[in-house]
């Protein structure tokens, strides 16, 4: 088998390796020790924060949550200084905002990809649209200037 015989395999299973490397900022403490460290997770979607913060929670809040030196929930460091890009046609993410918050987020705009349909643009103009108004603006822009500290 070629790289080619397993293309779509390896696009929706490879992002597991980058949710592990995320996982392991607040399993060692990183975001408690360097509370200005900014943790930006692109490439992978966002649709699956949701859940990702749920689980953490609840394995922080459990006898399993004294083996991470971490002294709040990943979720509050998440809120603080994290930020995950999610596609277009995502649209799993318009409920995982309301839910984690509209500031976390924004669109990945380095289209276009062959993993993803073509109707970039009109998919980003649907999305947007299943968003609460107030998180439009946020999403498709002012996060990413927050995030990287662009006046």
């Amino acid at each position: 088998m070629t790289s080619r015989d397993t293309a779509f395999y390896q696009n929706v299973v490879l992002g597991d390796a980058i949710r592990a490397a995320f996982t392991s900022f607040f399993q060692y403490g990183v975001l408690e020790l360097f509370p200005d460290f900014r943790l930006v997770v692109l490439e992978i979607g966002a649709g699956w924060v949701g859940y990702w913060l749920e689980r953490m929670d609840a394995a922080y809040e459990s006898p399993l949550g004294k083996s991470t030196p971490l002294k709040h929930k990943p979720s509050e460091y998440f809120r603080q200084q994290c930020w995950v890009s999610g596609d277009p046609d995502e649209r799993a993410l318009a409920g995982v905002i309301p839910f984690v918050g509209e500031d976390r987020f924004f669109w990945a705009s380095d289209f276009p990809h062959s993993d993803h349909p073509p109707a970039y643009i009109s998919n980003l103009q649907r999305l947007v649209g299943l968003l609460p108004e107030n998180a439009r603006a946020k999403i498709l822009g002012q996060n990413v200037l927050e995030c990287y500290r662009i006046n």
